[in-house]
Order: C-alpha cells, then structure tokens, then sequence
C-alpha cells in the first residue's frame, strides 16, 4: 500500500541530501536523528522503521526550506506569509522586505515562550532485578522485570532493550551507585563502549553472573574488560575465558533517576 504521505516525504528527502543537512534540520526543528531517518523512509516494510510526519513537523519543514511541499500550497499565507525566511547558502534571508543600508539583525533562534521536544508518555521498557553478588562489582540478574522505566528515543521501538540500576562504586567515575543504565542488546560493540556482560558460572552451574564494565576486547580464547575504580585487591583489568561469556550488550544511555 502507497504511503500516503509519500509525496511530502520524498520532497523532504530530497531536501536533506545534501551533507549534514539532516543533522541541521532535525537540531533546527527538534527532532532526534533516528526521527527524521524515519521520517523520510519510504521503501522499508517494517513499520518500526517508518513513522508519520505530523502536521507540525511539516509547518516546520516548509518554513525551515522555505517552500511548500507537495499538497500543501494552500498553506503559503499561513506557513510562510508574504514575508517569510528562507535559508540561502546557509544564510537566512527575509523574503519581502525591504531592504536598506543597514545590515539586517541575525534573528534570534530562539522561541519565546520555550518549546520543549514532546516524546510519547507511554514508551518504556523494564528495569531488570538483580541481586549485588561480589567482587569486581559482579552482580546477579534475578530474571524478573521490577519496574518500568523511561525509553530513551534511540530504544524506540528496539526488541530486548531493558535497564539495570547500577550498584557498587566499581564504575566511578564513569557509573555512579544507583544510576539506571539502558541497554541496547542488538548494538555492535566497539572498543571503548560501556558494556554489560554475563558470564556462565564456573564448573557448569546454572548462575550466569553480570558486569557493566568498559568493553576492551575479545579473541577466540579470552574476553577483556576494563573497571575505572576496582577494589582493594582487585584490578582495572578483567578477563575471561571466551567459551564462558554469555551475553554482551551495549550501554546507550545512563542518568541518575
């Protein structure tokens, strides 16, 4: 079935080709990068990928470009007027007015009152319970959701994705205890990138026992890890045997709550 927005979404696709335009246009109007992917996505038929571009969103597009899309013409004396701003070469120009030997003032970019980006209400995903278990800040996950929690908009819509609450002090400063850290576990993990990991217990037991640490590197025999603040006793560096890790899933986002 032909989208039916299909029109406006590809007069605005073609509007943001140009290099680093997306990322201007979302930051202009308020709008998270993976948003306006979506917005323009026309050939995908997973509708997690695709979302419906509200009537505001449009307005804002007509007067960020300073055209009218597709269907919209009607629109021109309220969207734009007579004397509406178009951008030109990266310059914001006044389209009307007369002009004078002054240099026109830059207008301010910002609104008055404030306008705040609205994300759903009803978007959230679980926080996992865990059980504190030892050393190096090791922790159990008990399996059982305890409550919900804020979706941050990259996790949208993302299968899987869940939160644990930080404990223990092992991840100062980079984790601080009783943070929540959100997870995504479909993510490709690089060198650098704050991790959970669960590792299988030793001598085959049913425990798989977690860590959120700094994700270092992984061969076929040995996993490493690296902790900012270990205990007395303990070391920055962790490694574990390859065939024994379970899951490693990628921390994306983490606030205190």
């Amino acid at each position: 079935m032909r989208d039916p927005q299909h029109d406006v979404k590809q007069w605005l696709a073609i509007k943001l080709e140009e290099r680093g335009e997306k990322a201007a246009f979302g930051k202009a109007i308020g709008m998270t990068a993976d948003k306006v992917t979506r917005s323009i996505e026309l050939e995908s038929s997973d509708p997690k990928k695709r979302r419906k571009l509200d009537l505001k969103e449009i307005e804002a597009a007509a007067r960020y470009f300073g055209e009218l899309p597709p269907g919209f013409e009607g629109m021109k004396e309220k969207w734009l007027g007579p004397d509406f701003v178009i951008s030109v070469d990266g310059q914001r120009h006044i389209v009307g007015q007369v002009k004078t030997s002054r240099a026109q003032k830059p207008e301010p970019n910002a609104s008055f009152p404030p306008r705040y980006q609205q994300f759903p209400d009803d978007v959230s995903i679980p926080l996992r319970g865990q059980i504190s278990a030892g050393p190096n800040g090791r922790f159990i996950m008990n399996g059982q959701d305890i409550a919900r929690v804020f979706c941050p908009p990259g996790l949208e819509g993302v299968e899987g994705a869940y939160a644990v609450q930080v404990q223990g002090s092992s991840g100062e400063p980079r984790f601080f205890n009783g943070e929540t850290a959100w997870v995504n576990p479909h993510a490709k993990v690089r060198q650098g990138d704050d991790v959970i990991v669960q590792v299988l217990g030793d001598n085959d037991s049913d425990e798989v026992y977690s860590y959120i640490k700094r994700y270092v590197s992984q061969s076929k025999d040995t996993l490493r890890l690296y902790q900012y603040n270990p205990g007395e006793g303990e070391t920055h560096e962790l490694e574990f045997p390859a065939d024994r890790v379970f899951s490693i899933h990628k921390v994306v986002f983490h606030a205190m709550l």
